[in-house]
């Protein structure tokens, strides 16, 4: 019996509850530390100025490297599972566009709602992001760019799967699941400076990719 797309995404996300709390509870110490411990801040700082100074030039291509080579890396040598050269140009193509796109996100939301540590700019920069930026942007790129991808980049194939099942019941369930992950990584993100904000959302991302990978991957019937 097939299960509703809502309660599939509430399964997923309940399955992920252990690490996204670990996730979360370690964000939360990195905010405490950069704000209260003088070696934190300084160990990020560099970072942040590289951030800085080469703006999208940084954004780019660490997406790309966080978001699309790391976890073919890490299936690889931990799941042994290998991947074509067209997987690693998707990757990089993929997720070196997101990280333009969060890039600018983060900058527009900086200079509507500021950039302090405060929940005055905190809040409308989540909601933004996560019931907006999300539903019209983020999610179908990814329910839609991987399951192309797990179709072996044909079109053919990529309609055939969402004719079995369709977009929605594929996206409903990613939704729900990214909302149990991202609401508060998104304001763990927005808590630091604008520079260092998108490094840290490429850590965070390169779990969630694996997420991304087994929910939106082609399913058969049984």
């Amino acid at each position: 019996m097939k299960t509703h797309p809502i309660q599939e995404g509430i399964q997923a996300a309940k399955a992920n509850m252990v690490p996204g709390a670990i996730l979360i509870v370690c964000g939360v110490l990195l905010v405490v530390g950069y704000y209260q411990v003088d070696a934190v801040r300084n160990a990020l700082g560099w970072v942040g100025e590289l951030q800085a100074r080469l703006g999208m030039g940084f954004a780019i291509p660490s997406t790309a490297f966080f978001g699309g080579v790391l976890p073919l890396v890490f299936r690889k040598l931990f799941l042994k599972e290998g991947s074509s050269g067209r997987d690693y140009v998707f990757q990089i193509l993929f997720w070196g566009n997101m990280g333009l796109q969060v890039y600018l996100l983060y900058k527009m939301q900086a200079a509507l709602f500021g950039v302090g540590p405060t929940w005055q700019s905190i809040l409308p920069k989540v909601l933004v992001d996560q019931f907006i930026y999300v539903p019209v942007f983020a999610i179908p790129s990814m329910v839609l760019g991987y399951l192309w991808k797990s179709c072996h980049y044909r079109l053919d194939e990529t309609r055939a799967a969402l004719a079995r099942q369709n977009y929605w019941s594929r996206s409903v369930p990613l939704m729900i699941s990214n909302w149990g992950v991202w609401i508060p990584a998104a304001a763990i993100i927005y808590s630091f400076p604008l520079e260092l904000q998108v490094p840290l959302q490429n850590l965070i991302l390169t779990i969630w990719v694996m997420l991304v990978i087994l929910i939106t991957r082609d399913k058969t019937e049984e």
